[in-house]
């Protein structure tokens, strides 16, 4: 009996590309230790359409940029520049992984259905600089 011993790397590899698209599995294995921490969730189901979130934080390139808890905004970066494109995008809910994205290729996507936002509400992010 031959008994074949993966290394860590190669199983990772290969749990990805079963729930994922090839290019999306390459972006994602030159950061190894996001994928594997990734591939552990990448089967938890959508957030339901009746779902309010108590917290939300969004992540450029593992840097928070938007913090929102219980209706107040705690952290806010508005100055990044408009072109700025970042290779890793996160969006915490209620400390879960909902979105991720890799250059662009999504990774995660639990958020499937967004209830209505009042945009309103929105209105202080044009004026007040990034804050902590």
């Amino acid at each position: 009996m031959t008994t074949t011993i993966q290394s860590p790397d190669l199983m990772l590899a290969q749990t990805l590309r079963a729930k994922l698209p090839v290019d999306t599995v390459t972006a994602l294995l030159a950061y190894p230790n996001i994928a594997a921490d990734l591939a552990l969730v990448l089967d938890q189901p959508p957030l339901g359409a009746d779902y309010v979130p108590r917290e939300i934080e969004l992540l450029y390139d593992d840097v928070t940029v938007f913090h929102w808890r219980d209706g107040r905004i705690h952290a806010q970066c508005a100055d990044v520049d408009i072109d700025y494109t970042p290779t890793l995008v996160e969006w915490l809910i209620d400390g879960d992984t909902a979105y991720f994205s890799v250059q662009g290729l999504e990774v995660i996507n639990r958020i499937k259905v967004m209830p209505l936002m009042e945009l309103e509400g929105l209105d202080p992010l044009k004026e007040e600089p990034c804050k902590p």
